[in-house]
């Protein structure tokens, strides 16, 4: 039986950051931060759809949507050696997907790349109404699994995501590249 539980962050691990590169292309990084939060926590939320962020986005940006959705497309770059760390993992391991993100772009993209296999449950914000750092999501997440962990790992590249994990039983991993991976005690 596994009693470890591995949950993975999904954009800044598993792929690419794709929001936060935008926005700053386009803008200083005050304002890139600032217009990040004013479009994605509703849409990480499950306040609006993906199609009423890209609107949004449009409309306020002076863009049109479709140079932003091509833009934002060609942002989109999986990492495949996290793909095959994850598989080691899920050997000895339960693994999760955690992620901040609108309805159905995390599902569409990994059923794109053929990897939801990766992940024995996978967990979206926008569809739970909560997002990271609540610490509700968490729980949910662990509770989903039934078990009683002997450890519990979070990986995630934001350390806002990451603070107090502790507190829940969970240790966090602050993810810069696949050696941070090494943290996790299999």
């Amino acid at each position: 039986m596994k009693n470890k539980l591995v949950i993975f962050d999904c954009f800044g691990v598993i792929f690419d950051e794709i929001a936060p590169v935008f926005f700053r292309r386009h803008f200083d990084e005050e304002t890139a931060k600032v217009l990040k939060d004013k479009y994605f926590i509703p849409a990480d939320l499950g306040e609006i759809t993906r199609e009423e962020l890209f609107d949004r986005m449009a409309e306020d940006l002076g863009m049109k949507k479709e140079d932003i959705l091509s833009e934002w497309n060609g942002l989109i770059h999986l990492r495949p050696r996290m793909v095959e760390e994850i598989k080691k993992i899920r050997e000895k391991a339960d693994v999760a997907l955690l992620s901040n993100a609108p309805t159905g772009f995390v599902e569409r993209l990994f059923e794109e790349k053929g990897i939801t296999q990766l992940f024995d449950k996978m967990f979206v914000s926008s569809s739970l109404r909560m997002a990271k750092p609540d610490p509700k999501i968490y729980l949910h997440c662990v509770a989903s699994f039934g078990k009683v962990y002997e450890e519990i790992y979070m990986v995630d590249d934001s350390l806002a995501n990451l603070e107090k994990l502790g507190e829940l039983g969970i240790t966090g991993i602050h993810f810069k590249d696949t050696e941070s991976l090494r943290q996790i005690k299999l």
